[in-house]
């Protein structure tokens, strides 16, 4: 059972609506389930390079808390004691959001590199190490992997306006990997691809960078995930290659309905939630086991209603706008420049209380237009050089401090905080020494 259902279902036996002991053999299904998560999640994190000890250590604990937190849920439900079943469901909470966030920490790190794409920095990452001699299952596992990213990276140009030639690029890209990929069985050297790939990475940036097409965005909800969904749907011919693609915008869509309805919301949009997830499974299901047009269409159907009434739903519920408070300046951005000032006291003012998530992710997307701007202004720069190089370092740092404070904003983890602040403190020093900051 999901997550999310569960602790609606408990909260609502907790408030009478369901006998409590019936809970108690669900709650045992979830624990068993989770210690399953556990364990594999240790045997993967153990052979996975790109996490720190400490990040398996605060996700694992995580875990662990929330099982006992399930044990707690479980004796409560037992004994019938509705004060404590919900004081459970409110720790269950706690400890899910802290898993998700500390998720999105690692994530943020990965997207940490050579390149704007997380997904080329972790294959840069394991295809230095095998060429060193290291083992080479990583590097496998990650260019299985390459066809959903090229795919991606379809599906966005396609949304922005290009002539026929722009895919050049991204075709380049895929002969790359796909080389390398035929390479890996005969366990020879492998073949030099970091400089083409260092080369292609900006030119595929700046190619989505290009505004949206208008109208590209629209969807039969007022929810953007879920009209990405529809949008791949729409494209997905049945090939495999755009099936697997279809199926991780499916697990985004999850994903990104969680950070917009995190556990500890209202009963009734926990519900709603609960009705979109349920659809997105539906979905998944018929396109792994292909069960036809029909079925598709009509659990595309479902999908569409529960998005639209989940949206209501949040319309409904939300608190009656304010005038906006001012943000009051940080000490720990003192002496920055105003663009890094402006994007980071937003984040400080999230953990204080003072401002909502969505003006983080405003100043996460602010940041990212002025990287964008300035990397257009360096355009008529002379190629190469010292300057340009530490000038595009600058730009990339500004784009993962964004990340960053858009996964601060999902999560109000205070450790991305300090990520984004640090990585502005990084591409000041290197926009400084370009010449284009002064402190």
């Amino acid at each position: 059972m999901r997550t999310e259902e569960l602790l609606t279902r408990v909260r609502a036996a907790a408030g009478g609506a369901e006998p409590m002991p019936d809970m108690a053999p669900i709650i045992e299904t979830v624990e068993l389930t989770t210690q399953q998560t556990l364990r594999q999640f240790l045997a993967d994190a153990e052979s996975d390079v790109g996490m720190p000890p400490l990040t398996r250590e605060k996700i694992a604990g995580a875990l662990h808390e929330y099982l006992g937190g399930l044990a707690r849920m479980r004796q409560a439900s037992l004994s019938e004691n509705p004060r404590a079943l919900s004081q459970s469901v409110d720790e269950a909470e706690r400890n899910v959001n802290m898993v998700r966030a500390a998720q999105t920490e690692h994530y943020t790190s990965l997207a940490q590199g050579a390149t704007v794409f997380p997904y080329l920095n972790r294959l840069l990452t394991q295809y230095t190490m095998a060429r060193a001699g290291a083992d080479r299952q990583p590097l496998l596992a990650l260019l299985k992997d390459s066809p959903n990213f090229v795919q991606w990276l379809r599906f966005e140009l396609a949304a922005r306006q290009h002539s026929p030639l722009a895919a050049q690029p991204i075709d380049h890209l895929q002969k790359l990997l796909e080389t390398v990929l035929a390479s890996l069985p005969s366990g020879g050297q492998l073949p030099d691809i970091q400089q083409e790939l260092m080369e292609l990475a900006p030119r595929l940036a700046g190619m989505l960078e290009e505004p949206i097409r208008p109208g590209a965005e629209k969807g039969p909800t007022p929810i953007p995930a879920v009209n990405r969904v529809f949008q791949a749907l729409e494209s997905c011919t049945g090939a495999d290659e755009e099936v697997d693609f279809l199926l991780t915008v499916i697990s985004q869509c999850r994903t990104s309905l969680r950070s917009v309805v995190p556990p500890g919301s209202m009963l009734m949009v926990m519900r709603r939630l609960n009705f979109v997830l349920n659809s997105l499974d539906k979905m998944e299901h018929c396109l792994r086991e292909r069960t036809g047009f029909d079925d598709l269409v009509a659990v595309a159907g479902q999908l569409e209603a529960s998005a639209n009434t989940l949206a209501s739903t949040l319309a409904a519920s939300a608190p009656q706008p304010t005038a906006p408070r001012p943000i009051p300046p940080s000490p720990k951005t003192q002496g920055m420049p105003a663009i890094f000032r402006s994007v980071l006291d937003p984040g400080y003012a999230l953990i204080e209380g003072v401002c909502d998530a969505e003006t983080v992710r405003a100043a996460a997307q602010h940041l990212d237009g002025a990287a964008g701007k300035m990397q257009e202004e360096t355009a008529q720069f002379p190629q190469g050089g010292a300057r340009l190089e530490a000038i595009h370092e600058g730009l990339q740092l500004m784009r993962q401090a964004a990340e960053a404070l858009r996964g601060l904003a999902a999560s109000s983890n205070a450790n991305l905080l300090e990520v984004a602040r640090g990585q502005c403190r990084q591409a000041i020093e290197r926009l400084e020494v370009a010449g284009v900051v002064k402190i």
